[in-house]
């Protein structure tokens, strides 16, 4: 089984070891594609041994969230004629097996007749105390089960995603209870300064298109989760708030049954539903015995 993994950063260190660190487990450090969006020089001092692609940062366009995936697209499509198997994430998402044998070895194994497979979707909540370096789930073992989470991120073909890669356009993708996607975004030690950073791109977005006047005017949701950050970390956490609790202890299959019996085709896109999934919405608690996974 060749496996090679795949994202985007800018900045985000913290998450980028990470990442780094986490996937550098399943496969040889070349088999690890990151895409350095201005060439930041620290980004290569993180992931050495890794193929860092260099792209230019000159500019923040409104259209950049769909040009980035569009990019990740091409280059996981790409290397699908030298991998098997590619697995692309933003860099604040890593994947766990819990299938034995190991990440390749489940691959190699699984009979999903699709193009890609989806990890169950967790959003990690910033609602516990301690230390990340002690490891993250052993502050952290609180999540959401999330719709939006559950990307079909390991394709075996090519692949056309929605933009932010939470769904593909013409093709079908297969949930599998033995992988799990961990989202860290609200967990990271620099939450603060990240978010300070987001607040700053959207202002300059909205600089170079008033400037340029190349598109339609910014609308009053535009870049949202960026601009008004905290607004959205607070949605979430209400959501939490409001979950029902869903067993784990002995597997994810119920997890996956709820998400898969949320997947809503419409014209060529196909995703997993929000509106289901938070009608009611579900929190799940990490068990012990998986908390040394990440």
């Amino acid at each position: 089984m060749r496996l090679a993994f795949v994202t985007m950063v800018w900045r985000d260190y913290w998450l980028l070891d990470k990442w780094v660190q986490h996937n550098a487990q399943y496969v040889d450090r070349s088999s690890l594609y990151v895409i350095n969006h201005g060439g930041d020089p620290k980004i290569h001092d993180i992931a050495q041994g890794c193929n860092v692609i260099d792209i230019p940062r000159d500019e923040v366009t409104m259209d950049l969230t769909r040009r980035r995936w569009d990019l990740l697209g091409g280059i996981t499509n790409g290397l699908l004629a030298f991998y098997d198997r590619v697995v692309c994430t933003d860099v604040d998402e890593l994947i766990v097996c819990l299938g034995q044998g190991g990440l390749l070895d489940h691959l190699e194994k699984s009979t999903a007749d699709t193009l890609a497979l989806s990890p169950i979707g967790l959003n990690l909540m910033p609602v516990g105390e301690g230390d990340v370096k002690d490891g993250v789930l052993k502050v952290y073992p609180q999540a959401r089960l999330s719709a939006k989470y559950t990307k079909p991120c390991i394709v075996r073909d090519r692949a056309i995603w929605t933009v932010g890669g939470h769904g593909l356009q013409r093709g079908r993708f297969t949930i599998d209870p033995e992988l799990l996607l961990f989202h860290l975004h609200y967990v990271t030690p620099d939450y603060t300064e990240r978010m300070e950073e987001r607040r700053q791109i959207v202002e300059q977005s909205r600089a170079h298109q008033a400037e340029t006047q190349d598109g339609p005017e910014p609308g009053k949701r535009y870049w949202i989760n960026w601009s008004q950050s905290e607004m959205i970390r607070d949605k979430e956490l209400g959501l939490f708030e409001q979950s029902q609790e869903l067993p784990v202890e002995g597997g994810f299959g119920k997890a996956a049954e709820l998400l898969r019996a949320a997947i809503r085709t419409e014209g060529k896109k196909t995703v997993v539903d929000h509106a289901a999934m938070n009608n009611p919405p579900y929190k799940i608690t990490v068990p012990e015995t998986l908390r040394h996974l990440l």
